[in-house]
């Protein structure tokens, strides 16, 4: 692609606001929102409640985000504080101490690579390439430690059992701060459908001519746009929803998601499967130049269509609402009525 056609198809978004961080502390505290009001008079909100004492699933919701605040290579120290707001409720000694504790537990049991994330971020995302329907282990990008195995590990544990090496999870309580917070991730396309590119730009499968990480797009942290990266565009959520504005609208729509009939183990993957479809839209139409090396490894610049901006708002309106339906559901599953 010539920088001519590069800058033209960029047009549209040019003009999108900055966004900073993960589904953004908005949509995560908007998902555990939702989930709070359809839980709330349940025998579900009742046992949330008992773990979290006077916190809500919107207020934990981020905790697992706070938990990269801590610095191994500083002896587990919490090295930011005052600069998140969302993770300011936890900048207390007794909390500090409870995320450097998970972060131990949780740091290299994995065994992760030299050029792997400690293992607790690992948790957070997958990378199944689009040309896949459905998620599996085993797939370039999966992991026994992903996204959709660390929901796995949090439900067992809240369903009273030992969750799965490499996971150690201490306890119900720190299961469920961690359950809110990955389930709102697994409904953000891009922690889930990942696109592979080679030098030259073009599209490829790395499940059928082999996974050379030279060519992963690190869930569109690699793809750049004149918002910052693709993975950042998706992370925000719409002037109209943030500080809440939305909730009630979003738990209205919520209650009309029918619970699937199928064994809650069996829904994670169904919603991993989702959002790799909705990881196709976000894709549908995009055109990438050739590869840029950079001190970080690589970068790809990214065109995006006229209507993208459109697009993106529906899809992440229609996420964020699955993701508290689909959270409730879960909890009341764990602890019917």
């Amino acid at each position: 692609m010539t920088k001519k056609i590069l800058a033209g198809v960029l047009v549209s978004i040019a003009l999108l606001p900055q966004f900073a961080f993960a589904w953004g502390a908005d949509g995560h505290q908007t998902v555990g929102a939702i989930a709070d009001n359809m839980l709330a008079g349940s025998k579900a909100g009742s046992k949330v409640k008992s773990l979290l004492g006077s916190r809500t699933l919107e207020q934990i919701s981020v905790w697992a985000d706070c938990a990269k605040g801590i610095s191994p290579e500083k002896e587990f120290a919490y090295t930011v504080t005052g600069r998140f707001a969302e993770c300011q409720p936890f900048e207390n000694p007794e909390d500090i101490q409870a995320l450097a504790d998970f972060v131990r537990r949780n740091n290299t049991a994995c065994n992760p690579a030299a050029d792997e994330e400690t293992c607790h971020k690992q948790y957070h995302y997958t990378d199944i390439s689009l040309q896949h329907d459905h998620y599996k282990t085993g797939y370039a990008g999966t992991s026994d430690h992903d996204i959709v195995n660390a929901i796995q590990a949090s439900i067992a544990v809240l369903r009273g059992k030992t969750a799965p090496a490499p996971f150690n999870i201490k306890d119900q309580r720190e299961a469920l701060m961690l359950l809110t917070h990955y389930v709102g991730d697994l409904h953000q396309p891009l922690h889930v459908g990942s696109i592979f590119l080679d030098a030259n730009g073009k599209i490829i499968n790395p499940d059928e001519q082999g996974l050379d990480k030279t060519t992963t797009t690190i869930g569109g942290n690699a793809l750049q746009c004149p918002c910052g990266n693709l993975h950042s565009l998706w992370d925000d959520l719409p002037q109209n929803f943030k500080r809440g504005k939305m909730n009630e609208f979003l738990t209205k729509k919520a209650r009309a998601i029918v619970k699937d009939t199928l064994p809650p183990e069996q829904w994670v993957t169904l919603w991993a499967d989702e959002s790799i479809r909705n990881a196709r839209i976000v894709f549908a139409g995009a055109q990438f130049s050739e590869r840029t090396p950079n001190v970080k490894g690589n970068n790809w610049s990214i065109a995006l269509p006229l209507a993208y901006e459109r697009t993106m708002a529906q899809v992440k309106e229609d996420s964020l609402t699955k993701a508290g339906a689909h959270l409730a559901q879960l909890l009341q599953t764990i602890w019917p009525d």
